[in-house]
């Protein structure tokens, strides 16, 4: 599955996650060069590493190739990078709802936000109209930054989906 929609806060992580599982250059290089037979002096070259990795992962992103082949490629290389496991279960679920819903946003935002309220303990959220998010990605980056504890262990975005389908 190519990631054409894949929001910003969700790229920031990943790009997050692969400078923590490839600290240098070097280890970077050697994880494309091993994993997925790309040369990093071709994808991106310059800068320290943060540039580096934001430069591979948009080539990833606006190409052929496949975001979550870069994820699962670069797991296989550091299987036990915990930032690495964690945004590979992240990336399936937030991409598999986005291609879901996105087709979808603009007939049924009201209900995205209500599902979204729904979510929200209320001491993260008031009756502020101001607080609710607009659009998709600003729901689902929102839903990305409440502490799981709040919803009793359960991941906000499975959550969301839930209550997404019970609206009406």
């Amino acid at each position: 599955m190519n990631a054409g929609h894949t929001p910003g806060y969700l790229l920031a992580q990943i790009e997050s996650a692969l400078c923590s599982a490839f600290p240098s250059k070097t280890k970077l290089e050697m994880m494309l060069g091993h994993q997925l037979n790309t040369n990093l002096e071709e994808v991106a070259s310059g800068g320290n590493l943060k540039e580096i990795v934001y430069k591979v992962v948009q080539d990833f992103k606006s190409s052929n190739k496949s975001l979550a082949k870069l994820i699962n490629k670069a797991l296989q290389e550091n299987p036990y990078n915990p930032d690495l496991k964690a945004i590979k279960e992240k990336f399936k679920v937030t991409t598999s709802l986005v291609n879901i819903l996105l087709p979808l946003e603009n007939n049924l935002m009201k209900q995205m936000q209500q599902a979204y309220r729904g979510c929200c303990a209320d001491n993260l959220l008031d009756d502020s109209a101001e607080e609710i998010p607009e659009s998709l990605e600003e729901i689902l980056e929102s839903l990305d930054k409440i502490p799981q504890y709040y919803n009793d262990q359960e991941i906000p975005i499975i959550q969301f989906g839930a209550r997404l389908l019970e609206t009406e």
